[in-house]
């Protein structure tokens, strides 16, 4: 007969990181909203700093998507607290990591349209460490993690093509969107290796 001891009953027994992330106290369901709704706040005045109508668009543009990422973002935490139930955990988990590539794609995006692709080299580092600092990752933050890469980096392969081809475009866009070329390469790494993780993670 098998015997286990308490330690390893508890290791056994640990529920995934997206239910011990569920709120439990109020104060645990705003700061993450306030921050997102900060930071569409900073992408209107970015596009206002840079100047002109384009750089403008783009950070409005920005901001609308980060603040309905927000809005979402709070109302599933509100329904995680108030139900605490499995399922309402698993959606609240499914809404943040749906907004969490969803702002970083707009973030990325929106900083190499205006010729700051700070936003790309966060990506490259941030995204990889989160998911590899995880102990278990579910199935669908890889595939989530996957689109976003090939999203971004389809758009930093064209915004890449634009800069080399157009005349029309800016010095400063233009540098911005060549060197994106190479984010565009590095995103091909990443959707093959989170395609491979996600075939062998737990669905939840």
């Amino acid at each position: 007969m098998e015997t286990r001891g308490p330690e390893t009953d508890d290791l056994a027994e640990a529920p995934p990181g997206w239910v011990l992330r569920t709120p439990t106290r109020w104060r645990e369901i705003w700061p993450v909203p306030v921050l997102s709704v900060l930071l569409a706040a900073v992408e209107v005045l970015g596009g206002i700093g840079f100047g002109g109508v384009f750089a403008l668009v783009v950070g409005l543009t920005a901001a609308a998507l980060t603040t309905a990422g927000a809005v979402a973002l709070f109302v599933a935490s509100w329904r995680a607290y108030d139900e605490q139930t499995l399922e309402a955990s698993w959606r609240g988990h499914v809404t943040s990591v749906l907004v969490a590539v969803t702002i970083g794609g707009v973030v990325a995006i929106a900083t190499l349209l205006v010729g700051l692709p700070f936003g790309v080299l966060f990506g490259i580092v941030g995204l990889p460490l989160t998911l590899s600092s995880a102990r278990a990752v579910p199935r669908f933050d890889h595939l989530a993690v996957m689109w976003a890469f090939g999203v971004v980096g389809a758009m930093c392969a064209t915004l890449a093509v634009i800069g080399l081809t157009v005349d029309d475009v800016s010095s400063v866009q233009r540098a911005s969107w060549v060197a994106g070329g190479v984010f565009a390469l590095f995103s091909v790494v990443v959707v093959v290796h989170q395609s491979r993780a996600a075939a062998r993670a737990p669905r939840r």
